[in-house]
């Protein structure tokens, strides 16, 4: 039963980010391929699928999500920081652009 509910949660959680995924791409392309480290031809491909493809992606119990950060200590770096919040932001910002 566990395991159940726990699939049905990765798949909601897979659902939610691809239609993010096709919200940002649709209010902002530029800054949504920024953000989500998507190429021209995969954010082309995520902004024209439909809602049946989505659901069928979501569905499939592959993880669409991946984490930005590769490197756990700078990360651990940013999160343990005491620099005032504007530049936390900044420094997580930079981080997180330069990872791909």
């Amino acid at each position: 039963m566990e395991t159940t509910k726990t699939l049905e949660e990765f798949q909601e959680l897979n659902l939610a980010y691809l239609l993010l995924i096709q919200k940002m791409l649709t209010e902002d392309r530029d800054a949504a391929m920024f953000r989500l480290k998507l190429g021209s031809e995969m954010a082309d491909l995520l902004s024209s699928m439909s809602v049946r493809e989505i659901t069928w992606l979501a569905t499939q119990g592959q993880f669409v999500l991946r984490p930005c950060a590769d490197n756990a200590e700078q990360l651990q770096h940013v999160l343990r920081s005491k620099r005032e919040t504007g530049l936390t932001q900044t420094h997580l910002a930079m981080l997180m652009a330069s990872t791909r």
